[in-house]
């Protein structure tokens, strides 16, 4: 009797199984991307058809899914490339690199706790993948797990100490913690590392500002801006093969703002035009050609852009941006003061568009109007210069002389070709809040910057304000 029992559960076993096979085999898998073809060059085009193919053709192999994911990554199309990911991932869960690209691709998309998810199948996979150790601690600082992040940093530095991203975010938890030497310390680590890391100098720079340490705090806010594109990289043999697959617009476009940082204004053009050739629908290169048509005083060109990229997507804060410096460069200041005006309502955050609108309707006195939005660029942007020194005059001609000397203390660093008027304007504010002991030094600094400078009518101003407060003594 128990053998017949055992016998007949045995055949009920087989046939639950034989009736399950056939439902894990037909696994529900996320919808295949539409994906249109028009508008990518010739070569391209037939690179994501022939990835396309391939998928459709054998729906579930795990290789063709993942590589017609890696593909359109390759484009940065990130939201087609999503679900090819997560079918190569369900079809091949011990594949690493269909979960490391898949959290890739969520992390792009702001999707950092299912990240997270992705980069732990990884580490299950492999437990010494470094930039994937790296990655799942940024995707949970995102994610504000700041306890797990923490640990990934600390496990990533154990293997190598060297690597500035996790002292950064390292850092950067400190600061949420409120432990701002810690956080300091951590920051100027990274520096050491990597001197050019865009974002540790900002981080840096607050930080430092919270402490009262003004000086040093402006240093490192200024040299921020100057290289918010830079930040250390990895060593990653997956992302070169992702950089890899890339033969197309972006390639050109990156070139082009390359040529443009180094100065190479024509080159640069000509890049950013051949990746329209290759790809005319590559809205970052209309709105930089705006820029650099604007500044090559092609304006012709620059409009022809800017009405191009507004006929394809008119919701771009950049675009309005660019266009608005052209038009002041025209002197069409009302349709200037438009253009920066469409530009904040669709990114309020915007520092330089409230610094250029607040320059426009400054110089039609509308002073307290224009010193609202110099205080809204200096929030966005805390070490703009420029913002300072205009918010700084407007504040001497309403007779607000301590906090005007605040403002234009910011100016000073670093030091360049506009050093010696803003010496100038922080001495001669000094003066006039009657701190003659404070004003002439700075005056005098003033002078002798200007002079090495070749600044020859700046110079004689200065030197004519000396004499006069020479013989009021």
């Amino acid at each position: 009797m128990a053998w017949a029992v055992r016998h007949a559960l045995c055949g009920l076993a087989f046939a639950y199984a034989c009736l399950l096979a056939p439902a894990l085999h037909a696994q529900t898998l996320p919808e295949l991307p539409v994906i249109a073809l028009e508008g990518f060059e010739p070569d391209i085009k037939e690179q994501l058809q022939k990835a396309r193919d391939r998928v459709q053709t054998n729906p579930r192999d795990a290789e063709a899914n993942g590589w017609l994911g890696l593909t359109l990554h390759a484009y940065d199309l990130y939201e087609s490339a999503l679900p090819c990911y997560e079918r190569a991932h369900l079809l091949a869960p011990k594949e690493l690199r269909w979960a490391y690209y898949l959290g890739m691709t969520q992390a792009s998309l702001g999707k950092q706790r299912e990240a997270a998810t992705a980069f732990k199948a990884v580490l299950k996979l492999e437990a010494d993948h470094l930039p994937a150790q790296l990655r799942l601690a940024d995707a949970l600082l995102a994610d504000n797990q700041l306890s797990e992040s923490q640990q990934f940093y600390e496990l990533v530095l154990k293997r190598n100490a060297n690597i500035a991203q996790a002292h950064y975010g390292l850092g950067r938890i400190a600061t949420a913690n409120g432990k701002a030497n810690d956080a300091v310390s951590r920051y100027r680590k990274a520096l050491e590392l990597f001197p050019e890391f865009g974002a540790a100098h900002y981080a840096l720079g607050l930080a430092l500002r919270d402490q009262g340490l003004t000086s040093e705090a402006q240093q490192h806010l200024s040299l921020s801006q100057q290289l918010k594109l830079s930040r250390p990289t990895l060593e990653d043999p997956l992302i070169m093969s992702l950089a890899e697959m890339n033969a197309g617009a972006t390639k050109h476009l990156k070139r082009g703002v390359l040529l443009d940082g180094q100065g190479q204004l024509p080159a640069a053009i000509a890049e950013h035009e051949q990746a329209l050739e290759v790809n005319p629908w590559l809205l970052q290169a209309h709105i930089n050609l705006i820029s650099l048509y604007g500044r090559a005083n092609q304006p012709e060109k620059a409009q022809e852009h800017y009405r191009k990229v507004i006929g394809i997507n008119p919701d771009l804060p950049e675009s309005y941006y660019n266009y608005g410096v052209l038009l002041v460069g025209l002197q069409q200041n009302k349709e200037a003061e438009q253009a920066f005006q469409k530009c904040l309502q669709l990114n309020p955050y915007y520092a330089e568009a409230h610094h250029n609108y607040a320059v426009l309707i400054e110089r039609e006195g509308r002073l307290d109007e224009a010193a609202s939005h110099y205080r809204k660029a200096i929030e966005n942007q805390p070490g703009y210069r420029l913002a300072h020194f205009h918010l700084g005059r407007i504040l001497v001609n309403q007779d607000k002389l301590p906090e005007a000397i605040k403002h234009f203390e910011q100016t000073l660093q670093p030091e360049d070709s506009q050093t010696p008027l803003f010496t100038y304007a922080l001495g001669a504010t000094h003066i006039r809040a009657g701190n003659r002991e404070k004003g002439i030094p700075y005056l005098r600094e003033a002078l002798k910057r200007a002079t090495s400078l070749q600044q020859t009518q700046l110079a004689a101003s200065i030197e004519r304000d000396l004499k006069l407060l020479e013989q009021a003594k």
